[in-house]
């Protein structure tokens, strides 16, 4: 009889626990059901996780492969392109057809940047239109040709620079953590012009890469953890940028006619829009934004350019053709010109598509997050105002109808390919497209020139892939003449 008892027992207490995992599982979505029943809201199919965390924990699970990801919703829902979650703290819409991605990043009255808030905390901005267009509109002439002319000779000078260092030192390293650190670099010189002392590089380096860790880590807020020393790190910035404000505010005053080609100085020179009395930025605005600036000035640059090399070191035949195209360049060049020029980035054009390439397949880790700041309505779907749009670039960029064989790295696919709007998008579209995207573009050409005509990988863990490329071991060999 007691073992009838036990088995009971134990069966009345699995039938409990299926119960309560159902009920719990299906909890939050009954909540936003309830609360959005109103005939003025028809919302996605989809679900919405747990209670207080929703799918943000089955989200990271992934790791970043947000194709398994988006294959649990396809799979349950269909292929309608739009389901509601909860991520990052949030309802959420998860988007995934090119149209619709277009749609949301295109608008910039509607809809907000959808930063989280543990993100926002340590970047010290706010995702209202306003704050964006400010941001923006302080940095707009990095993309002038002109300034992107001046920041040549810097770049070319600290490649050149890095890549005979490597090819000097016998001892592996870890590639994208070394190639971070010319980006970065080249990001301080461009943020405030002129050479920068070691031992500033090394504190921001230093501090600006906890804060990048932290960005990318869960927001645990307990000593130990990334998110914590993020935003130690972020009190460093503040009181590193604001003596670095100080100082370049003492020099243009001595000289007011000083040219102004860096980000400080352009930061210095814009309106404040929120004051009515027409004064210049307060330094709290500009260290805000510095610091914002650095999220994406340094970090994307090396793991796009450190990717292109590992898949040409990969692919014998596009880095040949590659390499043909730089030694022709260098054979058309005249005598009085003793290297590489900026107008010869221009020339380019099969180096742009190994760029293309890589971009392609490397952004498809790329989420664009933005709000609703108004209830809205997208392809027979009203949103409540506050929700998040979450547009994965997965589905886009690895889509076999737009791409063939899109898991394959092949340069040459860019020859007659035309995509159309919104099937491109490693630095976003329209109005609110990456500022720095053809300051990125040049950087990389001008890495993966020197490394084509003069260097080789060796490899020394051959093992691991070329997604991701953390712990990717590395000698620099130079080219005999």
């Amino acid at each position: 009889m007691e073992y009838y008892n036990l088995a009971f027992f134990h069966t009345v207490l699995a039938v409990g626990f299926l119960t309560l995992y159902s009920v719990l599982k299906r909890a939050n979505g009954w909540y936003y059901s309830i609360k959005f029943s109103s005939k003025k809201y028809i919302i996605p199919p989809g679900e919405m996780g747990w209670p207080f965390i929703g799918n943000t924990l089955f989200f990271f699970s992934f790791a970043g492969d947000n194709g398994s990801f988006l294959s649990y919703f396809f799979t349950r829902f269909g292929p309608g392109g739009m389901y509601k979650a909860h991520i990052f703290g949030k309802p959420s819409i998860i988007l995934t057809k090119p149209e619709t991605i277009r749609k949301i990043l295109m608008d910039e009255e509607n809809i907000d940047r959808g930063m989280p808030e543990y993100i926002s905390k340590l970047a010290g901005v706010t995702n209202s239109i306003e704050e964006d267009k400010r941001i923006r509109r302080s940095i707009a002439p990095i993309k002038s040709h002109g300034l992107l002319s001046d920041y040549f000779d810097c770049i070319n000078d600290i490649v050149k620079t890095t890549f005979e260092k490597y090819a000097a030192t016998e001892e592996p390293f870890e590639f994208l953590t070394e190639m971070r650190k010319p980006t970065f670099e080249v990001f301080m010189r461009i943020l405030i012009g002129g050479e920068v002392a070691k031992e500033l590089f090394h504190a921001v380096f230093k501090e600006n890469n906890l804060l990048m860790s932290g960005a990318h880590s869960l927001p645990i807020n307990i000593p130990g953890f990334a998110y914590n020393k993020a935003i130690k790190a972020r009190r460093e910035l503040v009181k590193i940028f604001q003596q670095i404000l100080e100082e370049r505010k003492a020099m243009i005053a001595k000289d007011k006619a000083m040219l102004k080609s860096n980000i400080i100085d352009m930061m210095l020179d814009t309106q404040d829009d929120d004051d009515n009395e027409g004064k210049g930025l307060s330094d709290e605005k500009i260290i805000n934004m510095l610091i914002f600036a650095s999220f994406g000035g340094y970090d994307p640059v090396a793991l796009m350019a450190t990717k292109a090399i590992m898949h040409l070191e990969k692919h014998p035949e596009f880095l040949h053709k590659a390499k043909e195209e730089q030694e022709d360049i260098v054979k058309r060049r005249p005598s009085s010109n003793v290297g590489l020029n900026f107008d010869e980035i221009r020339q380019m054009k099969y180096l742009s598509k190994v760029i293309n390439e890589t971009l392609r397949i490397a952004s498809i880790k790329t989420i664009f997050l933005k709000d609703t700041n108004t209830p809205y309505n997208i392809n027979g779907y009203t949103i409540p105002k506050g929700w998040k749009f979450v547009a994965l670039i997965w589905n886009i960029h690895m889509d076999p109808d737009i791409y063939v064989k899109p898991e394959e790295f092949n340069p040459s696919r860019w020859d007659d390919l035309e995509t159309k709007p919104g099937c491109f998008l490693p630095f976003s579209i329209g109005p609110r497209m990456c500022p720095g995207s053809n300051l990125a573009r040049l950087e990389i050409s001008v890495i993966l020139h020197y490394f084509l005509l003069y260097y080789r990988l060796e490899q020394l863990n051959p093992d691991i892939k070329t997604d991701p490329p953390e712990n990717c071991l590395v000698r620099f060999k130079k080219l005999s003449a």
